[in-house]
C-alpha cells in the first residue's frame, strides 16, 4: 500500500532572514493537515488534489496503462505567505520522503546562471550582444572536426552581427549549438562512467556540443542544449576572475541567504544531508519483484557545469523565485523583466501549426501540450499520449516559451481561464524538480521526485500544476 504523508502549513519569515528550517511535524495520513496560522485555499481546491495528481506518477498499480511508479515525491506550495508541505511513496520504495531533503535540483540551475549572467550586464561587464568568439575565444572549434557539421557548415568567428552567437543566443537557446547530453560521444562515456562521470574541463562539454557543427543559424531558430549554458558558465567565470560556483554562491546563494543551497565542488560525488534516496534506470523500476532501480543520490556532477549542478531545496527553491520576482536583491526590476518578456514562441520557420490549438511548435520544442482527455488533437511526435489515469479535465492546453533562462508556461484550465507561470524544470539522472510561480510570487510550487524514468513527464507536470492553479473540473 502507498503511503501519502502531510506536514503542517507554515508561514515563512522575512526575506532578509530566511526561511526557518523547522523539522517536519509528525506525519499523519492525508486526512488530517495541522494547521498553526488559517491556509488560502489555492484555486483548484484543498491540497488534496496535488496529492493525488502526485499519486498519479507514484503509484503502484496494475491497469492496462499502468503508472510511473516513481518512488516518491515531495512538495511544497505558498499562497499569499502560507507553505504546505507534503509528500507521496510508492510502498515499493525502501524509504519515505523528508518534505525538507536536499536534492540535485538539476536545471533549475539555469535560472541562477542566468541571474548572474544579468547582473553583468547591470554591472556593464557583458552586453547580452556581445559574441561568444570575442569573450572566450575560438572554443566553438576545439574538438575533432574542428565545429564542422558532417560534410556541413561550420562555427566560425564573423563581423556580422547577424551570424554571431551572442550571448542572448545562449541564454534563450537560440544559439544552434548541440546539446552535449545528445553527442553520442558523451552518452558512451556516461554510460560506462557513472556515476563517476568527470569532466573537470568544461570546455570538454562544449567540445562535445560543438563537434556537431551548427544546427542552424543563431536566432533562426530553438533548440534546448546544455551547451548554451556551459559556455554561460565559462564567460561568467572570465568576466568574474572567479569561478563560476564561487559567483553564483556569492552573487546569488548567499546574497538571498540560501542555506540549504550549494554547489559541488572538485567533482565531489556526495549529496549533502539531509537527503533521501534516488534512483536512475529510465525504465519501469520493477519487473514482478526485481528492483530494477539504480542508486543516484551520489554522482559526480561535473557534466553539469553552468547548467544543472544545484544541490537544494523546496524551500530555497520558492525562495528564490520570491526574490527573484519581487525584490531587487538579486536585479534591478528592468532586468528581471527582460529576462520574462524575452519568452516568445519560436522563431524557426519550419514550424508548424498543432491543430486546434491556435499556437505554434517546431519539432525541437514542444511548445504546445494538449491534455488528450479534452481533445482528439495529440502533440506532434507524441501519438501515444496517454488517455486514462492523466485524464484530469482541469487543464486543456500547456503552452511552454523560453526567455533568457526561465520558462513561461500558459496553462489553459478546464474553465477557459489562463494561469501563467514563470520558472523551471530540470532533471538529471536520479532526480526531477519543478519550480513554478505566478508573476508576483503570491502562488508558488516547487516538487521533486526521486526517480527519473516517468514516461509521460510533460503530462505529468501540467496535471500537478493543474491541480495547483486551476479550479476544479
Amino acid at each position: 500500500m502507498r503511503r501519502t504523508y502531510v506536514t503542517r502549513l507554515r508561514r515563512p519569515g522575512p526575506l532578509r532572514r530566511g526561511m526557518v528550517a523547522a523539522a517536519a511535524c509528525a506525519a499523519v495520513l492525508v486526512a488530517t493537515t495541522g494547521a498553526p496560522v488559517q491556509a488560502t485555499t489555492p484555486p483548484g481546491g484543498d491540497h488534496q488534489r496535488v496529492l493525488d495528481a502526485m499519486r498519479l506518477i507514484t503509484n503502484d498499480v496494475s491497469t492496462g496503462h499502468g503508472s510511473d511508479q516513481i518512488p516518491g515525491m515531495i512538495v511544497r506550495t505558498e499562497v499569499d505567505g502560507v507553505q504546505w508541505t507534503g509528500s507521496v511513496d510508492n510502498h515499493a520504495a525502501p524509504a519515505t520522503r523528508q518534505v525538507d531533503a536536499k536534492f540535485r535540483a538539476a536545471s533549475n540551475t539555469k535560472m541562477f546562471t542566468a541571474v548572474v549572467i544579468m547582473q553583468l550586464v547591470h554591472e556593464q561587464k557583458l552586453k547580452l550582444t556581445d559574441d561568444v568568439y570575442s569573450i572566450l575565444g575560438p572554443i566553438l572549434n576545439a574538438n575533432g572536426r574542428q565545429g564542422c557539421r558532417l560534410f556541413g557548415p561550420c562555427f566560425a568567428p564573423s563581423t556580422d552581427p547577424a551570424k554571431q552567437i551572442t550571448v542572448q543566443n545562449l541564454l534563450n537557446m537560440s544559439s544552434g549549438v548541440a546539446d552535449y547530453l545528445s553527442d553520442l560521444s558523451f552518452q558512451a562515456n556516461a554510460a560506462v562512467t557513472f556515476p563517476n562521470t568527470s569532466y573537470p574541463n568544461p570546455a570538454d562539454l562544449v567540445a562535445e556540443g560543438a563537434v556537431n557543427g551548427p544546427q542552424f543559424a543563431p536566432g533562426k531558430g530553438m533548440e534546448y542544449s546544455n551547451t548554451n549554458y556551459a559556455l554561460l558558465g565559462l564567460i561568467i567565470a572570465a568576466k568574474t576572475n572567479m569561478s563560476w560556483e564561487d559567483a553564483l554562491t556569492e552573487r546569488v546563494i548567499n546574497r538571498i541567504g540560501l542555506t540549504n543551497t550549494t554547489l559541488p565542488r572538485n567533482g565531489d560525488p556526495v549529496l549533502p544531508a539531509p537527503h533521501d534516496a534516488h534512483w536512475t534506470n529510465f525504465l519501469k523500476q520493477r519487473i514482478g519483484g526485481v528492483w530494477l532501480g539504480r542508486p543516484a543520490g551520489d554522482q559526480n556532477v561535473t557534466y553539469t557545469y553552468g547548467t544543472g549542478a544545484l544541490v537544494s531545496t523546496t524551500g530555497d527553491l520558492l525562495k528564490f523565485m520570491k526574490a527573484l520576482l519581487t525584490t531587487e536583491t538579486l536585479l534591478p526590476s528592468t532586468f528581471r523583466d527582460r529576462m520574462i518578456a524575452e519568452a516568445s514562441f519560436n522563431t524557426n520557420p519550419a514550424g508548424i501549426k498543432v491543430p486546434e490549438l491556435g499556437c505554434a511548435r517546431t519539432d525541437r520544442w514542444q511548445e504546445c501540450i494538449p491534455n488528450p482527455a479534452l481533445s482528439n488533437v495529440q502533440s506532434p511526435n507524441d501519438a501515444t499520449a496517454p488517455t486514462n489515469w492523466y485524464a484530469d479535465p482541469s487543464w486543456k492546453i500547456g503552452i511552454a516559451e523560453y526567455g533568457l533562462g526561465i520558462t513561461k508556461r500558459t496553462l489553459t484550465c478546464g474553465d477557459g481561464s489562463k494561469q501563467v507561470l514563470y520558472g523551471h524544470n530540470g532533471g538529471l539522472p536520479g532526480s526531477k524538480t519543478y519550480t513554478y510561480s505566478n508573476a508576483d510570487a503570491t502562488h508558488m510550487i516547487s516538487w521533486n521526485q526521486n526517480g527519473d524514468w516517468e514516461m509521460w513527464e510533460l503530462y505529468n507536470q501540467y496535471g500537478v500544476l493543474a491541480a495547483e492553479f486551476c479550479p476544479a473540473a
